[in-house]
């Protein structure tokens, strides 16, 4: 999850490379970041208040539309190649690196660690089928934190994700319980 959680924003969108969108962000002062662990992804945005549509558009095309271009998928494998042989070469870090597969079952995913044989081999179909499989708008948590108008920030929630398709397909049993949805609000004291 690491190499996707990397190139979900490095590999830039249908409408822009990674580099366009370092540039228009850094014009703006503004970030958006993404992540990959074990048993989540992540996607983030920050910005000013009067930058907040043009970076929630470039967050939204980030989110729905990533590219995974070849190029940063081949710079997330060699980064992870060379982590992982630092990991094994520096004593002490084999153990630390290795100690979630001795201490779980075997199927278990925290006791999964990536080998170089199975990073090197992943592709960008894979990553477009993983992103394609579970990115859907009933898989994912959404917080907005900032100063804004509740109903205005709602409104614009609604526009973003309303003809986004759900998911159909079959889904984990760890995530077959039903789920409400809607919309939690923090009081600002």
């Amino acid at each position: 999850m690491d190499v996707y959680g990397e190139v979900w924003r490095t590999g830039g969108t249908k409408t822009r490379t990674g580099d366009q969108l370092d540039d228009f962000l850094e014009q703006r002062a503004a970030k958006v970041e993404t992540g990959g662990g074990v048993d989540s992804t992540t996607v983030s945005w920050s910005c000013l208040k009067e930058d907040f549509n043009d970076v929630f558009r470039a967050f939204e095309d980030v989110l729905k539309n990533p590219e995974f271009r070849a190029d940063k998928i081949g710079i997330a494998q060699k980064g992870y190649t060379t982590a992982s042989h630092d990991a094994t070469t520096i004593p002490g870090r084999l153990r630390d690196a290795k100690r979630p597969s001795w201490s779980m079952a075997k199927n278990n995913p925290y006791a999964r660690v990536p080998e170089y044989t199975t990073v090197a081999a992943i592709t960008r179909q894979d990553l477009v089928a993983w992103h394609d499989n579970h990115v859907h708008p009933n898989n994912i948590i959404l917080g907005v934190v900032g100063d804004f108008d509740s109903a205005k920030m709602e409104a614009r929630l609604r526009e973003a994700f309303a003809s986004w398709p759900r998911s159909g397909g079959e889904r984990s049993r760890d995530h077959a319980r039903t789920r409400e949805t809607g919309i939690l609000r923090g009081r600002q004291d």
